[in-house]
């Protein structure tokens, strides 16, 4: 815990009357208002002089006044005014600089440096307490007040589960801390003094009182930017558990374009998470309500509907166990414009793009209700469009994991994703069939891009997409012969793989191009 805190100058000799005092700060207040209208003709030197010499006097300005204010609260002056105020009010009425709240955080220090009288105790940072090293410390401009909030915030929750003996050590330390000026620093040493200088008895006590007080939100959304958000609090257990699992799946992936992973940590770390549920949910029996008497619940046992199925054509065991449902015009789903809205669950109500509906039928059981233009159904249920068990193993041992362009996502975090999407008219084949892991599901299934199994080898820039017509037989050829290379029909087959094209759109192009075939 190596710190380094700077050591303040001392202002004065301290030989001034209050009379000279306050005369010295208003020249001083005169003075800085011109600083703008000087400025311009400062030297480098005098320019670090300025800014080193304003800093100095923001920091013993803010510890002056909580002098001021404690010595006003001593003699009851907020209360005894002409209309009897609260002591923040009475600070935000004098100064103007000052809001209720944040006089109020001024309040709390002063308060905390009081001494003890005839009716109060003294506060937790006056002389003779625990707490006066941190208290002479924001006096003497040694502490900046916003780091001095918070080490007394810290400790109020920290003293109660310290050893009695091992208090002023924590108090020392949060004035050492505390003087390097950055209050993420104070609040980050709490858990290593707890671990040092804690009760036993409470350590055990703390953990299982965190267990009780873990909590997830509901979320919440926003309409505008169509985040939910969620707040969560953990034991130092699960935390642990969780910053292990995320660790792994937070390193970056290639990018849309085979490049430099362009999402922010903080976006890595949401995408890993739900990457954990998504595999939590897939690879595990996930017991459910049963739609039809919305109680009781079902898992893969007799009278679900996947046990009667034959075991060859069930969804595969990391195909997911929810079900989510929508409603969607069918104009929308064929022109892909307008949205979706879910039906079901706490999440009912919620809009989704057309694009966000055919993602999740890759990997969802989804259940469309279509409508018209009108709002009358015209379809309800899903149809056979998950990929069997048997079908994602092949995909598993002919892709190796993740199939997009140098991913190392393995296998089995990696879904099965439909080359030709069934909306489109695409077959639940292997032939069909990719792996993605969910980052780059995201990537393929918003740019559009288009793959294909090819047994091509993995360095041949004429391998396109089954039914394109960008190239004949022919031309296949002249490039191959000005090549030196052997026609397509020549050439050994290698190993099956998936191809994709990593131009945003290929995927329209490819449909285009199908349907240009289709025609003919």
């Amino acid at each position: 815990m190596a710190v380094h805190p700077s050591t303040p100058r001392d202002p004065g000799s301290g030989d001034l009357g209050i009379s000279d005092v306050l005369n010295l700060v208003r020249d001083c207040t005169a003075a800085l208002s011109s600083v703008r209208q000087e400025v311009g003709a400062a030297t480098e030197a005098q320019l670090l002089d300025l800014v080193s010499e304003l800093g100095e006097l923001a920091l013993w300005s803010d510890a002056a006044e909580v002098a001021v204010v404690g010595d006003a609260l001593t003699r009851g002056l907020p209360a005894a005014s002409q209309v009897p105020l609260s002591p923040a009010d009475w600070i935000a009425t004098a100064s103007r600089r000052h809001t209720r709240g944040s006089a109020s955080r001024v309040v709390k220090i002063a308060e905390a440096l009081r001494s003890p009288t005839i009716t109060r105790p003294a506060g937790a940072l006056a002389p003779g307490q625990d707490g006066e090293v941190l208290g002479e410390a924001i006096l003497g401009a040694v502490v900046p007040l916003p780091c001095g909030q918070v080490a007394m915030d810290e400790m109020r929750r920290l003293a109660p589960d310290l050893q009695p003996a091992f208090v002023p050590a924590a108090w020392e330390a949060y004035a050492l801390v505390g003087a390097v000026g950055d209050p993420r620093e104070v609040r980050r040493i709490r858990p290593e003094l707890y671990a040092r200088f804690g009760r036993p008895d409470r350590l055990n006590d703390r953990d299982e009182g965190a267990r009780k007080h873990a909590f997830l939100s509901t979320g919440a959304v926003d309409p505008v930017d169509g985040l939910t958000d969620y707040r969560m609090s953990l034991s130092a257990e699960s935390a642990a558990i969780l910053e292990a699992a995320l660790d792994r799946l937070t390193k970056p992936q290639p990018g849309p374009d085979g490049g430099a992973d362009p999402r922010s940590y903080p976006t890595r770390r949401a995408d890993a998470l739900i990457e954990l549920v998504r595999r939590a949910t897939t690879h595990g029996v996930v017991p459910t309500v049963a739609p039809d008497t919305g109680a009781g619940l079902q898992g893969d046992g007799p009278g679900h509907p996947a046990a009667d199925r034959p075991a060859a054509e069930r969804p595969a065991a990391g195909r997911p166990a929810s079900q989510v449902s929508l409603i969607v015009r069918l104009s929308d789903l064929r022109d892909e414009d307008g949205c979706a809205t879910t039906i079901t669950g706490l999440d009912a109500g919620r809009y989704l793009s057309i694009a966000t509906a055919r993602l999740l039928s890759c990997n969802t059981m989804l259940a469309p209700i279509i409508v018209d233009e009108h709002g009358t159904p015209i379809i309800i249920g899903h149809s056979k469009r998950l990929f069997t068990s048997q079908q994602v193993r092949a995909m598993q041992l002919r892709d190796d994991g993740c199939s997009f362009l140098h991913c190392t996502r393995p296998a089995g975090w990696a879904d099965a994703h439909h080359l030709i999407h069934w909306a489109d008219g695409g077959a639940t084949e292997i032939d069909n069939g990719a792996l993605l892991c969910n980052y780059h599901h995201h990537v393929v299934h918003s740019r559009r891009l288009a793959g294909w199994v090819t047994t091509d080898p993995p360095d041949d820039t004429l391998g396109r997409p089954p039914g394109s017509s960008e190239t004949s037989d022919a031309e296949d050829l002249a490039r191959r012969r000005d090549r030196g290379e052997p026609a397509a029909a020549d050439r050994p087959a290698g190993p099956p793989r998936v191809h994709w094209d990593l131009t945003p759109g290929s995927y329209d192009r490819l449909l285009a191009a199908r349907a240009g075939g289709s025609a003919a």
